[in-house]
């Protein structure tokens, strides 16, 4: 097996696992939206009106993290899903970061939502912090290793073999 192809399926991996994290996200977020607003836009209130950060918050990220985590975890046009979720990751690590500059470090993040209850895990800023730092290095993975085109919307599961060519 020649190393292109542990590449491939290097980013195969990385766009699954990618995806398990969103879908995750946007799940738990559905579930439990009121308690991760007021994390999530602590930094932001000065800068945006509260009703149009609510609407973009509670309406639209859960829907979008679903999307780009059901697109990844089939392999569906999966780099450009990667892509533009590095355009969501950075989001999520400058909000952390903001976040980190206000002292609310230790605070729990609110990223998981009702998913965080079910498990019991408080999970902190400084802690998501690490989850998207991993998240931006999966998305690069998944844009680097894949060997498909950039709008291939050909699932990688259904290729002779599952991880083929």
């Amino acid at each position: 097996m020649g190393i292109s192809r542990y590449k491939h399926r290097i980013g195969i991996g990385a766009g699954i696992i990618l995806g398990l994290i969103f879908v995750t996200a946007g799940v738990g977020k559905l579930l439990h939206q009121p308690e991760a607003f007021k994390i999530f836009f602590t930094p932001f209130l000065d800068l945006l009106p509260l009703i149009l950060m609510a609407k973009a918050f509670f309406i639209w990220l859960p829907w979008v993290e679903l999307v780009i985590g059901l697109l990844l975890i089939t392999g569906i046009a999966a780099r450009l899903v990667a892509a533009f979720s590095l355009l969501l990751i950075t989001a999520f690590i400058t909000n952390n970061t903001l976040n980190l500059i206000k002292g609310l470090g230790g605070e729990p993040c609110g990223c998981f939502g009702a998913v965080d209850n079910v498990f019991a895990a408080n999970l902190s800023v400084i802690g998501s912090l690490v989850i998207d730092i991993g998240m931006l290095a999966l998305s690069l993975a998944l844009l680097f290793y894949a060997r498909r085109s950039f709008f291939n919307i050909y699932p990688w599961f259904l290729k002779r073999g599952g991880l083929g060519k």
